[in-house]
């Protein structure tokens, strides 16, 4: 058995793996909620923001694999590239809809400013290029500006001092990441080992990264998301690396429960993925962490204020909910959460959820910021849905029935930008000596349906 699990698990080149593993089947959405500001003019003057949550806008999402390059047996190179597409029929409005928005690369300046992280002008001198450029804190944008990109004088500037964080000189959320290169990984093709596909040998070139005070916090482990192990218990970890949470992380048990007529054991991140006390001890603070429930991320990101966490700073401390008018955490919609058949380590169905927020202070230096109250803004939140293609999910179901299955079905999470989702399959079926010719005829038949099935019998 277990030499014919390494035999098909294994990424080779033309093998069903590989193939599933460069088309996997299943649809992946990106579903964007904004925080709209109701009251720009008060919040400027010291008043408590006022958030109304708009969306979802939802993109599909197709995901293709550049420049595969087997290295030797055991690694195998490729650069992945997520391309997104707007689907009007299933959002809320149309990407021409104008959102009251924060100016996110107003802020950043001001913040690289005030922490004084930019020292080649003085404050007083950025505060007259601020106001010559006439810049406002608070913008209005369409969905498509925020998504795809818009022209913004402070962004071209900064991408002459920060060419490897800034992407394009145009703003976008996405920044230059939408339908292109950026990112390199060698992954293990499981030659040797199958338990091992998948795992990360390197990404963009680094075994290990330098963002943080820590070797335990920097290191890359787990997989690049996209394999998973079979045979899952409820004390599984099942880890992972996320480039744009800059760290690994891993996903422990929650429940029980059924998708699709398929029982899945539930895992989702762990309410104290983002407590300051495993936080600092982890070495994932510089100095002092903010408080529970949020990452500062801004060592990878040219460092500026941002912060993940998860949507409406659920399992956050309340004083961060309380500092905002309109938001309402809520387990069930805004957990990050994935379903696992356990007996096969197949994700039927998941999402991956994280939000995005920005620090600002008051700066008596800077008009724009003269009279706000310090506050942890939330900016958007997604998330990113991924689905098992329905035919395939019904074909495991049967064929989990009637025979043992040992099977690899991957799934990319992340995306902000920020969790990328693949999945690919493979089945393995045993044919059993004690079962009558009539139970193993059918289950062949099903297998074969699937296109999952080798021809080879399994010897045990």
């Amino acid at each position: 058995m277990n030499k014919k699990i390494h035999e098909n698990v294994k990424l080779t080149n033309g093998s069903k793996a590989y193939n599933f593993w460069l088309d996997p089947p299943a649809s992946i959405n990106r579903k964007y909620y904004f925080f709209e500001i109701l009251n720009p003019n008060e919040f400027l003057n010291g008043a408590k923001p006022k958030l109304a949550q708009k969306g979802p806008y939802i993109y599909s999402e197709k995901w293709r694999k550049k420049n595969v390059k087997f290295l030797d047996q055991e690694n195998i190179e490729y650069n992945p590239v997520s391309t997104l597409f707007f689907e009007s029929s299933m959002s809320v409005g149309n990407e021409t809809d104008v959102i009251t928005f924060l100016n996110i690369p107003a802020a950043a300046m001001i913040d690289q400013i005030t922490s004084g992280k930019i020292d080649f002008f003085s404050t007083s001198f950025a505060n007259s290029i601020l106001n010559h450029l006439d810049t406002k804190l608070i913008i209005r944008r369409t969905v498509k500006e925020l998504i795809s990109g818009y022209d913004d004088p402070l962004v071209e500037l900064a991408s002459n001092y920060m060419p490897e964080f800034i992407k394009d000189e145009r703003f976008s959320l996405m920044n230059g990441k939408n339908g292109t290169v950026w990112q390199k990984f060698i992954i293990n093709t499981g030659y040797s080992d199958p338990m091992n596909v998948g795992k990360i040998a390197s990404w963009n070139g680094l075994k290990k990264l330098d963002y943080w005070k820590s070797d335990k916090a920097n290191q890359i482990s787990g997989t690049d998301g996209t394999f998973y192990p079979p045979f899952l218990n409820r004390s599984s970890v099942i880890e992972s690396f996320s480039p744009e949470m800059c760290r690994s992380f891993g996903l422990v048990y929650l429940k029980d429960n059924e998708i699709d007529g398929v029982k899945t054991f539930d895992f989702h991140l762990p309410s104290d993925i983002f407590s300051a006390s495993e936080l600092e001890h982890a070495g994932f603070c510089e100095d002092k962490c903010m408080d529970n429930g949020v990452l500062n991320i801004s060592s990878c990101y040219g460092g500026v204020s941002g912060f993940i966490s998860q949507p409406h700073f659920l399992n956050a401390d309340e004083k961060f909910v309380q500092a905002i008018d309109g938001l309402k955490p809520n387990k069930e919609i805004h957990d990050f959460l994935i379903h696992f058949e356990p007996t096969t380590g197949v994700p039927v169905a998941g999402n991956v959820r994280l939000q995005i927020n920005f620090y600002l202070e008051p700066n008596e230096e800077i008009d724009l910021v003269r009279k706000i109250q310090p506050v942890l803004l939330p900016v958007l939140w997604f998330d990113e849905e991924v689905k098992l293609n329905l035919e395939i999910v019904e074909e495991l179901s049967k064929v989990a029935f009637y025979v043992r299955l040992v099977t690899i079905i991957p799934v990319t999470m992340v995306s902000t930008g920020i969790l990328l989702i693949l999945v690919s399959s493979f089945v393995l079926l045993k044919k059993s000596r004690n079962k009558s010719a009539k139970i193993v005829k059918k289950s062949i038949y099903l297998a074969e349906s699937a296109k999952l099935f080798n021809d080879e019998q399994i010897d045990v």
